[in-house]
């Protein structure tokens, strides 16, 4: 029997944009927050000058973006307090990269971060010291839905713009099966970034060993950013970083978000909403307390039948 995959609210056919590469064949289904926003945003990804001391993180949504690049940007500075700088300045899926440098908003050396696969943008960003983090499916699909149902989306083209009445089974079938989602599809994006895991510009991090290892894990970031910092930096990082700690410590801190204001053409109760629910749980297996036995089998049926799957030590639960 077919099934019936619903539609995601945000996906090209409601607002009709997508990212490219550079003779755009490959489109990826755009992030629309508004579309002046978005027409800045591809604008400033497409003439793009790349900077050689900046790094370039790759994440799925939900795969530990927040986290990695605040580690990244520690071992950077030198330092295990908190970045004040506003970290969706260097979203280069959310602000124009081309004005960091043009309003001297964030200076390199940084670590700029993308929810695209990178097959689906300019050339630019190929071939840059890249962390790819990623994340077992079950978790991504849990909290993306949590995020998804409870941010104060705008209307988008035609369509409302929020899942709010959505089913999680019937998110979970969209997760699965639909391909226009905004960034496209999580297993697509594997497939995709998986097979550049050996390049000597990648350096790939399971979200799993940074909850359970962080310092080895920070450990061999700082090797691969060449960053050089002594273990007890490391251990302080790991120590700030845990979820927990990052969780109030970021929550806490004052930015100064006129910038990030402008170009998304929101307010700052808006902003402040959306901020929060960056970080929920982080936890491994919280998929365990929220799939139903249908929706687990649901699950485990795709994963029988994803080759690239089988190839990555996934953790699904808190273990070593």
């Amino acid at each position: 029997m077919e099934m019936d995959i619903p539609t995601h609210p945000r996906g090209a056919k409601a607002h009709g944009h997508y990212m490219t590469n550079d003779d755009e064949s490959v489109k990826i289904p755009a992030m629309m927050v508004k579309e002046e926003g978005f027409q800045a945003v591809y604008k400033a990804i497409k003439s793009y000058k790349w900077k050689d001391e900046d790094f370039l993180l790759a994440t799925y949504p939900k795969n530990g973006t927040n986290f990695m690049w605040e580690i990244m940007t520690m071992l950077l500075r030198g330092t295990a307090e908190y970045i004040k700088d506003f970290k969706s300045l260097c979203m280069a899926d959310l602000f124009p990269v081309t004005k960091l440098d043009e309003d001297n908003l964030f200076p390199s050396p940084r670590v700029l971060n993308t929810h695209y696969r990178l097959e689906g943008l300019p050339s630019e960003f190929g071939g840059k010291k890249t962390v790819l983090v990623i994340r077992n499916p079950k978790d991504v699909c849990v909290s993306y839905f949590n995020m998804e149902s409870r941010l104060p989306w705008p209307k988008v083209g035609h369509v409302d713009g929020d899942i709010k009445s959505m089913s999680l089974d019937n998110y979970i079938k969209i997760f699965l099966y639909g391909k226009d989602v905004p960034f496209g599809n999580y297993f697509d994006y594997i497939d995709y970034m998986w097979n550049l895991r050996d390049l000597p510009n990648v350096h790939l991090v399971y979200y799993e060993d940074l909850i359970l290892e962080p310092v080895e894990t920070i450990k061999k970031l700082d090797d691969f950013m060449g960053t050089g910092r002594p273990l007890e930096l490391i251990e302080q990082i790991a120590d700030a970083t845990s979820f927990d700690k990052m969780q109030k410590g970021k929550a806490s801190q004052g930015h100064d978000n006129k910038a990030l204001l402008s170009i998304l053409r929101t307010d700052e109760a808006t902003l402040q909403k959306t901020l929060k629910l960056m970080f929920r749980k982080g936890k491994i297996g919280d998929w365990k307390d929220t799939f139903t036995v249908a929706d687990n089998e649901l699950f485990d049926a795709f994963l029988d039948q994803w080759q690239t799957g089988k190839e990555i030590p996934f953790k699904y639960v808190a273990h070593k």
